[in-house]
């Protein structure tokens, strides 16, 4: 496989080859996260889960802190917090030093949940790979083509192509 070397640029037609790889990828890993909590019946949507991941990995946070991790508004992330407290999901915790503040943890249901989801995308990635039929890829962007296909989705520009047909006719 013919990875980037440090210090020596790619060429723009090579970066944009494997910027539309990894594009393909990322819809099919979000496809991937999405089957994944509706087999496990998670009754959770994926900014939820994207909540879950990122209490996985920096809890405990405000309320304020997690909107910026999130990239949305405090009232959206307290709301999308609310629903996951509902769930037995998310926690809010309050330190003896400053009652004001709440911080947010996962509970066990959560962080379980989160782990199931997480093993759940790592077996199907694995799936992928044995299933991949580019037996030597040269670019990084042929493995990943290779994933995206044996994922049963569309390259980056077969789904714009499909796209462009997409509309009224």
């Amino acid at each position: 496989m013919k990875l980037y070397v440090e210090g020596a640029p790619a060429s723009t037609e090579e970066h944009d080859v494997l910027v539309d790889s990894l594009s393909a990828l990322s819809r099919t890993l979000v496809g991937i996260t999405a089957r994944t909590l509706n087999a496990l019946d998670a009754e959770v949507t994926l900014s939820q889960y994207r909540t879950l991941v990122i209490l996985a990995s920096a809890a405990p946070l405000r309320t304020v802190d997690l909107a910026s991790s999130l990239g949305v508004h405090p009232s959206t992330a307290t709301r999308t917090c609310n629903r996951l407290v509902q769930r037995a999901l998310v926690a809010r915790r309050h330190r003896p030093e400053d009652r004001r503040v709440a911080w947010l943890t996962l509970t066990e249901a959560g962080k379980r949940l989160v782990g199931d989801v997480m093993r759940h995308r790592t077996a199907e990635i694995r799936r992928l790979l044995k299933a991949t039929d580019v037996a030597d890829p040269q670019t990084a962007a042929d493995l990943i083509n290779g994933l995206v296909v044996a994922a049963g989705e569309p390259t980056e520009e077969s789904w714009w192509q499909r796209w462009e047909q997409s509309g009224p006719s």
